[in-house]
C-alpha cells in the first residue's frame, strides 16, 4: 500500500506539469497571435511597435525554452504533415476551408513536412546548439509569415523552413564528426556509437 503512494504522487505531479506546459503553450500562442494582429492589422487600435514587442518576447521564449518543448516537435510536425496530406485531396486545409490550395502545392508541402518530421527526431535526443534554436526560430517565422503575407507561397515558406532545419542537422553531424563532442553538445553517446550516421 505504501509503495503506491509515491507512484500516485508522481502521476499527480506529472499531470500538473503537463497541464502547466499546455497552458504556457497556449499563452505563447496567444502572445504570437496577438502580436501579429496588432502588427499587421490596419484596424488595430494599438501602434505596430506594441505588436513587435509581443513578437520579440515570443521569439525569446521560443529560443530559450527550446530544450523543454523540442520533444513535442515531431508530433506537431507529424500533425501538420497529415493536415497537408488532407489538403492535397480536399483542396483546402483542415481548419481553413475558405483558403484554396492547389494539389501541387499541397504535395510539395506534405513532402517537406515529412522531411521536417524525420529531421526533428534527431533534435529530441541531444543537447541543442545555438544553431538549432535559430533554426527553430526561422522555421516558426516562415510558417507565421506565410499566414500574414499571402504573396508567399506554401512551397516557398516550407522550403526555406525545411532548409533551415536540415542545415542545423548537417551542422550537428559535421561538429560531431569533427571531434567537437568535448564541448558538451553531443548526442548522448560517443562519436563511434551505433546511433551515429555512417
Amino acid at each position: 500500500m505504501l509503495m503506491t503512494k509515491p507512484s500516485t504522487m508522481t502521476q499527480v505531479k506529472n499531470g500538473f506539469r503537463s497541464a502547466g506546459t499546455a497552458l504556457l503553450g497556449l499563452g505563447w500562442l496567444g502572445l504570437v497571435l496577438g502580436g501579429m494582429a496588432i502588427t499587421f492589422s490596419p484596424s488595430s487600435k494599438y501602434p505596430p511597435a506594441v505588436g513587435w514587442v509581443f513578437l520579440a518576447v515570443a521569439a525569446t521564449i521560443l529560443v530559450t525554452t527550446a530544450q523543454r518543448w523540442v520533444k513535442a516537435l515531431p508530433g506537431l510536425l507529424g500533425l501538420a504533415t497529415l493536415n497537408a496530406l488532407f489538403a492535397m485531396f480536399s483542396g483546402y486545409p483542415t481548419n481553413l476551408p475558405s483558403v484554396p490550395i492547389s494539389r501541387s502545392e499541397s504535395l510539395v508541402a506534405t513532402l517537406l513536412l515529412a522531411v521536417s518530421t524525420a529531421l526533428s527526431l534527431s533534435f529530441t535526443v541531444r543537447e541543442l546548439r545555438v544553431v538549432d534554436r535559430l533554426a527553430f526560430l526561422i522555421y516558426a517565422t516562415c510558417i507565421l509569415w506565410g499566414a500574414v503575407d499571402h504573396r508567399v507561397t506554401l512551397p516557398a515558406q516550407m522550403g526555406v523552413a525545411t532548409f533551415c532545419l536540415f542545415s542545423a542537422w548537417v551542422y550537428d553531424r559535421i561538429q560531431r564528426r569533427g571531434g567537437h563532442n568535448a564541448s558538451g553538445h553531443h548526442l548522448g553517446g560517443p562519436a563511434s556509437s551505433p546511433a551515429d550516421p555512417i
